[in-house]
């Protein structure tokens, strides 16, 4: 009997260590694409996660942060954009789902903080995501500008003032902008 135990133990181990290659398997090639995406996504968009500690574990994109950041104190390149964000960072490093927008000189960003939690529903990390939202934000602000000079107009004044309201109302970023602050 116990040879007939050994065997189906090896069975098993043998199936285990084939499920698991062709898990790593796929979650290298998912990484792969992963990068892939980021290298060639249109819009400017960046991915971070931070350990409970502030330590950066990695990070992907382009636009928000510093190229080479080691913890959440060297992250970011701006001054203004730092010290708007380390707050919200350790209000989600305490356990906290975080939206903001940052707005500086030339950039607006919305941001995303997520905190990760262990089966103990400890916060043990922090992953980010800032997506540059300053061409979104121009063509806002233009359609608001169109809506009020046309508003109040008649004729085609008045049709171009609908066709701005109807764009605005549309926009799922309009809609962030008037629930989540602007820092």
């Amino acid at each position: 009997m116990n040879v007939t135990r050994e065997r189906t133990g090896i069975a098993k181990i043998r199936q285990l260590t084939t499920e698991l290659g062709d898990r790593d398997h796929k979650m290298k090639n998912d990484f792969h694409l992963f990068e892939a995406f980021f290298e060639n996504f249109p819009i400017p968009v960046t991915m971070w996660t931070l350990t409970s500690k502030g330590i950066v574990v990695s990070q992907r994109g382009n636009g928000f942060m510093a190229q080479r950041a080691s913890s959440l104190e060297d992250m970011f390149v701006c001054s203004l954009v730092k010290e708007m964000s380390l707050a919200q960072h350790e209000m989600a490093l305490k356990g906290n789902k975080i939206d903001y927008f940052i707005e500086t000189d030339n950039k607006h960003y919305y941001i995303k903080l997520v905190p990760e939690k262990n089966k103990k529903d400890e916060t043990v990390g922090v992953s980010g995501l800032a997506w540059d939202v300053t061409t979104n934000i121009i063509m806002l602000n233009c359609l608001e500008e169109i809506a009020i000079l046309s508003d109040k107009k008649s004729g085609q004044y008045k049709e171009i003032s609908d066709i701005a309201k109807k764009g605005l109302g549309a926009s799922r970023l309009k809609k962030m902008l008037n629930e989540i602050e602007v820092l």
